[in-house]
């Protein structure tokens, strides 16, 4: 009986074993098929396309994908707590290029193999997006999700008007053209300034601009400064390669001063523009020029609310005559005309993920030429071109298909091609610590909008704060942090 007793004893332990590791077991797959997306909220832009291919993406893998959406304040904390807390585990970040320092700093950034470059076909990226911004010290980390640049965008049925092509020669001494240099800008944007040359009852103005303290404005401040401070051959702009700051040399000051001074020749509510606001003030037929990224342009076509479908000018941002040499420490007469992609959004899968394979399969299915270029044509997406297979204008029925006419979709993906051709380009500050630099500088820009500060002093103070921000991080970690994240 003692014998009976025993053998089912065992037999149960043996069999309550073995249902617990079938759990266990089946909890592990289960897991196997979980990953975690971190990804800001910007309510359709940028979260969207992913909210809209999720169905696809799990049905195919049969994987579950869970979306963490913050917001914009709130993303790089985020990150970093994620990255110092072994029990927050983001498999995928969706990030703005300039947070990739703080990923990359400490080896949590997982590098793309051969393999997995062949998948995203990354022969078909455009080289000023692989080697700049999804390239850290020559090795590729991130994906390429939005290929963003900043453009000039004006209203081409205004400017081929032959009544005021006329009066604008008058009053200045040369045709009215696409302006090729800021002066040029500046004197269009004051000739179209406070009457109404759209004439529809109302007051129109020359340019929209940000404006508003935050990040689209001092995103374009630097589109700006770099026709006055991005010298040709050298791939620093911010820090020279040492991270002493260039940011208040005189180029940036010029800069600075004539960002200010335009205003005058913009709606009275500029001081209050986002991105968003500048957009609308375009598509609503308010101003003539607008600077802006690709969104603009397809918004102008897309929007139901857009007063402007076809009648839109694309154009490379303007350049200037002169431009510092901060090496030689002065200014050279020669013709800069530097593209800015400051802006971009890249995936990059988490080296500590426990999915690496799932995580690296969800970054390609969403950056693939194929859903990429899905969203490109849909002003909503926040996803700009990156590859030649988005700049194709053999076959244009997407475009049409979203209210572009072959004539406006051929011009504006010339003017991105020709924009994201060139070789002496600004892109954003991707080194550890990048928020800091830019919260730095975005404050001060905004007290020299407010008129608290002159140009120089808050470019002064910017300079001093940026050394006393590297000091606190460690110089010798930031010049190599620096030189890496511009593959020097």
């Amino acid at each position: 009986m003692k014998k009976l007793q025993l053998f089912i004893i065992v037999l149960s332990i043996v069999f309550f074993t073995s249902c617990d590791n079938k759990d266990v077991n089946s909890n592990k797959k289960a897991d196997d098929k979980i990953i975690t997306i971190l990804v800001p909220n910007f309510d359709k832009a940028i979260a969207g396309p992913i909210k809209e291919e999720l169905n696809t993406f799990e049905k195919r893998t049969g994987a579950k994908v869970r979306i963490v959406s913050t917001s914009w304040d709130d993303m790089i904390p985020k990150i970093k707590e994620s990255l110092s807390d072994e029990k927050i585990n983001y498999d995928v970040f969706v990030i703005f290029s300039s947070w990739a320092g703080a990923i990359l700093a400490n080896g949590h950034a997982l590098e793309i193999s051969e393999e997995i470059q062949k998948k995203i076909d990354s022969d078909d990226i455009l080289p000023i997006y692989k080697n700049n911004v999804l390239s850290w010290n020559k090795k590729y980390y991130f994906f390429p999700y939005d290929g963003d640049n900043i453009n000039l965008y004006y209203r081409k049925d205004i400017f081929e008007n032959e009544d005021y092509k006329k009066r604008f020669k008058q009053e200045y001494g040369y045709e009215l053209d696409i302006p090729k240099t800021w002066s040029h800008y500046s004197d269009i944007a004051k000739f179209f300034n406070a009457w109404d040359w759209n004439n529809d009852g109302k007051i129109d103005y020359g340019i929209a601009e940000p404006r508003l303290k935050g990040y689209g404005t001092m995103l374009q401040f630097f589109a700006r400064a770099a026709a006055y401070a991005k010298y040709p051959s050298d791939k620093t702009f911010y820090f020279d390669i040492n991270m002493n700051p260039k940011i208040n040399n005189p180029g940036f000051v010029k800069a600075l001063e004539e960002y200010i001074k335009i205003m005058q020749f913009a709606p009275p509510s500029i001081i209050n523009f986002s991105p968003i606001e500048v957009r609308q003030s375009f598509i609503a037929g308010d101003v003539v020029m607008a600077i802006d990224w690709a969104d603009l342009g397809a918004m102008a076509q897309n929007s139901k609310e857009s007063m402007v479908r076809n009648k839109v000018g694309y154009v490379k941002l303007p350049g200037t005559n002169s431009v510092y040499n901060s090496k030689q420490n002065n200014w050279e007469d020669i013709y800069n005309e530097p593209s800015s992609i400051n802006g971009n959004w890249v995936m990059v899968v988490n080296n500590d993920s426990k999915n690496k394979d799932l995580a690296l399969e969800f970054a390609s299915f969403m950056t693939s030429k194929e859903i990429t270029g899905k969203y490109i044509t849909k002003g909503w997406s926040g996803i700009n071109p990156s590859r030649y297979s988005h700049l194709q204008t053999e076959d244009l029925t997407k475009w049409e298909e979203n209210d572009f006419s072959k004539e406006s979709a051929k011009e504006y993906l010339k003017t991105i091609s020709e924009s994201l051709a060139n070789e002496n380009v600004v892109l954003d500050m991707r080194i550890p610590g990048a928020d800091l630099y830019y919260d730095s500088f975005d404050k001060n820009l905004n007290r020299a909008i407010q008129k608290e500060l002159t140009p120089k002093e808050a470019l002064d103070l910017t300079a001093k704060q940026w050394n006393e921000i590297t000091i606190k991080l460690g110089l010798e970690k930031q010049i190599k942090f620096y030189r890496e994240s511009i593959n020097e």
